[in-house]
């Protein structure tokens, strides 16, 4: 007996150790393979400290790994069930970095009830067919929709109007990756020196990822060469030639203007996970340092803005309700910053748009106590005395008194009505009629929505929705990519269905579903 007790005891830490390594797996970004590796094994000990665990097959580490998952997913389905609010999703077109492989990576984004942003991978996938409107269905969460946020190629606007004609929802906001329009914008330009680019490529290039602020840092040293007279010596031959005076000015300019855009939006792309209400600030400042450029007295320079310019305002004109709404939720900004806005591109009937968002809005925020009074009526008091009525024969000649006339009916529904109308107009107008608040650092717009949540009941909810629209599918480096965005490499050769589970636990860890690795 005591030696069954020892087997049972170090089986139990065998599955122990199991599980721990599947949620070490789960939740950070190492690749499954590698722990059944003999060398990883031994180099790690795991032979010596547990011999049972040096046996691990990785049919058993995967399932593990999926059990995991299908327990925080439901998790995270009840969470999605219990949100009262939107939910927005973002579509992004990922790549195998060195084959052909594609993968699409569907997010959900929504704020909640702690007024943090979160964003949660719902869906990794090989596989493009239809796997949208699946990926709503499995959550449950097609009637919550707000808003569809796609990246990486237009080659995904078909799933975008599939969606757009099967889920219904009062409306869906198809919204176009910012980070992908501005490296269209940049592409724009750098095609009108792509002969020159090609010469200054054999006299100085080196390898490097495809992000087009490496282009141009790298035609920018090469600039600094050309004045250093580094290529004054090289003569052309029939393997590369030199870019003339007239080419290397044309390379500057498109520098100077590339290089803005990038230090504008170098600050926004930083941030992890920016609210919407930074960017339309962002693009009046793209927007502005386009408008001179083209007014140039270069004509190379007037071309190259114009084309990045023609791009820039399509896609203004096509997110300016978004940008508008998301900017107006800014108390720093409000209805005076949309006005401050050229008045060439600003909505004119701006604030009749927003009302009509938030009129979309059912107000159950109950706005001022509603006591119930006990009845009486004209009688004295010894006549009620002497009124001998069961609480029965009460409740029915306090009904009969009033609520059977229809007119007294008519003007309460009336009243009522005249209330809740009342009591959105303030909410909303409120808002409006409040002073713009002082310029700050470090100022947090869901930090101030949580604060005055309760000063604007509907407005907040509106707020807690639209604040959570993702305008930009990558950030960091990865919203630079001229080629699709690379696909999380310890996910390689893996199952769909592992890959999809470690995509989405990953994303999970550090949301409120999260189970904490032991």
């Amino acid at each position: 007996m005591k030696k069954a007790r020892v087997n049972n005891s170090e089986e139990q830490d065998a599955e122990d150790a199991r599980q721990n390594l599947a949620k070490l797996i789960c939740y950070e970004r190492l690749a499954p393979r590698s722990f059944c590796n003999s060398t990883f094994k031994i180099f790690h000990g795991m032979d010596s400290s547990n011999p049972r665990l040096s046996c691990l097959k990785f049919d058993t580490l995967e399932s593990n790994c999926l059990e995991i998952y299908k327990a925080e997913r439901q998790k995270v389905k009840e969470t999605f069930s219990k949100h009262g609010g939107k939910i927005s999703l973002s579509v992004d077109l990922l790549a195998h970095e060195k084959q052909w492989n594609r993968y699409l990576c569907i997010s959900a984004h929504f704020i909640d009830n702690d007024w943090k942003l979160q964003k949660w991978v719902i869906k990794y996938s090989c596989f493009f067919n239809g796997i949208i409107l699946k990926s709503l269905k499995e959550y449950d969460i097609e009637s919550k929709m707000l808003s569809l946020t796609v990246g990486g190629t237009c080659a995904l606007d078909d799933m975008v109007k599939e969606v757009q004609e099967d889920v219904e929802v009062p409306q869906l906001f198809h919204m176009q990756c910012i980070s992908d329009i501005i490296t269209r914008m940049i592409q724009s330009g750098l095609e009108e020196i792509s002969k020159i680019i090609d010469k200054v490529r054999g006299l100085s290039w080196s390898r490097s990822e495809p992000l087009w602020y490496l282009t141009t840092f790298k035609l920018s040293e090469a600039l600094k060469l050309e004045e250093m007279g580094e290529f004054a010596t090289v003569e052309d031959n029939g393997w590369y030639e030199v870019p003339s005076k007239e080419e290397w000015e044309k390379v500057r300019s498109m520098c100077r203007i590339a290089d803005r855009i990038y230090g504008i939006t170098k600050g926004l792309f930083e941030i992890k996970k920016p609210t919407p209400n930074h960017f339309l600030p962002h693009c009046q400042e793209i927007r502005a340092h386009l408008l001179k450029e083209s007014t140039s007295s270069d004509e190379f320079v007037r071309l190259v803005a114009q084309k990045m310019l023609d791009i820039f305002n399509k896609y203004l004109d096509d997110m300016h309700l978004v940008l508008s709404i998301t900017a107006f939720l800014d108390p720093r900004f409000k209805m005076k910053f949309i006005e401050f806005c050229p008045s060439d591109w600003r909505l004119t009937t701006y604030l009749e748009s927003i009302r009509k968002v938030y009129d979309g809005y059912v107000d159950n925020v109950v706005t001022r106590d509603q006591k119930e009074y006990p009845f009486s009526d004209s009688s004295s008091k010894e006549e009620e005395e002497t009124e001998e009525w069961s609480e029965t024969e009460a409740k029915v000649k306090r009904c009969d008194i009033l609520e059977n006339l229809g007119f007294v009916k008519e003007y309460c529904q009336s009243m009522m009505q005249s209330e809740h109308d009342m009591a959105r107009k303030c909410d909303l107008d409120l808002y409006v009629e409040e002073p713009i608040l002082p310029w700050t650092g470090n100022f947090s717009v869901l930090h101030w929505w949580n604060d005055n949540d309760v000063t604007y009941p509907r407005l907040s909810r509106m707020a807690r929705d639209f604040l959570a629209i993702p305008m930009s599918v990558a950030t960091s480096y990865d919203a630079y990519y001229t080629e699709p965005r690379v696909a999380d490499c310890t996910l390689y050769s893996l199952k769909p269905v592992l890959a999809n589970a470690l995509k989405c636990t990953r994303s999970w860890k550090f949301g409120a579903t999260a189970s904490k690795v032991n």
